[in-house]
């Protein structure tokens, strides 16, 4: 009797057993990089590669070069680079007849492309992109293509890029205000706002376009990129970053009195972003002025709440940009400036600003980029963009 009752159970076991090895072979095959076909004989395990090449860099290098870094080494089997206009640049516009729409047929070099070739780089992986004819400062384009590794997996990409500028100016953030502040009851009826805003002197004129501005806070959905705009050597100007209420005009050229809202003025540059929600951190947050081009950091801001004592997860890539700049001693969190004292309707601004705009008009070349710390600020009890 008792040798039954053990017969039973080791055959109880053995078939538990074979059905967990069963389900971890499964699993296995499942989670490993291989894939299978059914024969007459069953299945037939075939090993192999099945991911498809990653795009870890885009960079416009100059006038002519854009490269591209991929995780392998990859071939391009078809390609196009085309100038973005902004009436054809939606892919939801299509024909009512059997034409392709604006960005299929854009992609596709019916009209816009340009004449360029594909080359590979100096190391495996490294793609550059060589048009035939200079890129305009500022123009938007695209770049199509389908890549391939040496396994046959594909993929395919579309990428935005600004023209290359090669007059990018120096620039220094001098006052922010973190919060936006609300209406005037005397200005109630005419819709307007106290709104963020990040105010810039430029120490070395140039172009502003392919720059810009991207907080911690907000991600890089968020982020302000800079149209064309010429700016001198001691301008000051205001990107205001958020767009609220009546009078928020990009004064994009010499008019600087077509923005009337509030904190705009007509003696200096007035820059709206279209983001209508909040935007920057109150109390902590890190700030870049970058070049999209090379990301290359222009300036940067770090401030934090006094109890703030580590950088939040999505914060950390920003300060490890800010450490590798230089322009802080590093990017750790102690580095910034604390901001208990600021409230809704006071701002932090650059000590030294107006020293160094005196410099600059004086013809004194500032070495750049400049550095920064908790030092280098202060609060201010009322905002006053512009002027420095």
């Amino acid at each position: 009797m008792i040798g039954s009752k053990l017969k039973e159970k080791l055959k109880h076991i053995f078939v538990v057993g074979a059905e967990a090895a069963v389900l971890v072979t499964i699993v296995v095959l499942s989670a490993a990089p291989v894939s299978c076909k059914i024969t007459e004989q069953g299945i037939t395990i075939l090993n192999g590669d099945y991911t498809p090449p990653v795009l870890n860099g885009f960079t416009v290098i100059d006038e002519k070069t854009v490269r591209l870094e991929f995780s392998e080494k990859v071939e391009v089997s078809g390609y196009v680079v085309a100038r973005i206009t902004d009436e054809l640049f939606s892919s939801e516009e299509h024909s009512q007849t059997l034409d392709l729409s604006p960005a299929l047929e854009r992609a596709s070099g019916v009209y816009g492309a340009l004449s360029c070739k594909v080359l590979p780089g100096a190391e495996p992986g490294i793609l550059e992109i060589v048009l035939d004819q200079d890129m305009q400062v500022g123009q938007s384009y695209e770049f199509y293509s389908e890549v391939h590794d040496s396994s046959g997996n594909s993929l395919t990409i579309a990428i935005p890029f600004t023209g290359y500028n090669s007059r990018v100016p120096e620039l220094l953030i001098t006052e922010i205000q973190t919060e936006s502040v609300g209406q005037r009851k005397t200005e109630e009826d005419d819709n307007f706002y106290r709104n963020e805003f990040i105010e810039l002197l430029a120490l070395k004129g140039g172009n502003l376009a392919g720059l810009e501005l991207c907080s911690a806070y907000d991600g890089e959905t968020k982020k302000y990129v800079f149209p064309v705009v010429e700016v001198a050597a001691g301008e000051v100007f205001v990107v205001h970053m958020r767009k609220r209420g009546n009078g928020c005009v990009s004064e994009l050229g010499d008019n600087l009195a077509a923005a009337t809202n509030t904190y705009s003025s007509p003696q200096i540059r007035d820059l709206w972003t279209d983001i209508e929600t909040t935007t920057l951190g109150n109390k902590t947050d890190i700030i870049l002025l970058r070049n999209t081009a090379d990301k290359k950091l222009l300036d940067a801001v770090m401030y934090r709440a006094s109890n703030i004592e580590a950088w939040a997860k999505k914060m950390i890539d920003f300060s490890s940009a800010v450490d590798e700049s230089g322009i802080y001693d590093s990017g750790d969190v102690e580095n910034a400036f604390i901001t208990d004292e600021m409230t809704a309707s006071k701002t932090m601004s650059r000590k030294d600003a107006a020293a160094i705009r005196e410099r600059v008009l004086a013809g004194e070349q500032i070495e750049y980029p400049v550095k920064s710390g908790p030092q280098s600020w202060e609060v201010l009890t009322e905002g006053t963009p512009g002027s420095l």
